[in-house]
């Protein structure tokens, strides 16, 4: 699955990982490859990549979007 992290002036991330773990509007999710389309708020929390390495990123609240090419969260 692809995923693209990006700040107005800055991209965090962009590549492929095997999941996506956020802090959605519901509480803690996790993402996986062929993930149903969904955009939702995400609020103060970590987003966690797991990818060859596990990244972490500290978000303060973001916008996140599953599509058919991947995933890209926006800070």
């Amino acid at each position: 699955m692809h995923v693209t992290i990006a700040k107005v002036n800055e991209v965090l991330y962009d590549g492929d990982v095997h999941s996506l773990t956020v802090p959605g509007a519901e509480g803690e999710m996790t993402l996986l490859a062929k993930h149903m389309p969904i955009i939702t708020t995400l609020h103060q929390g970590v987003i966690t990549v797991h990818a060859e390495e596990k990244k972490e990123f500290p978000i303060t609240e973001g916008i996140l979007e599953v599509g058919k090419e991947g995933v890209v969260v926006i800070l």
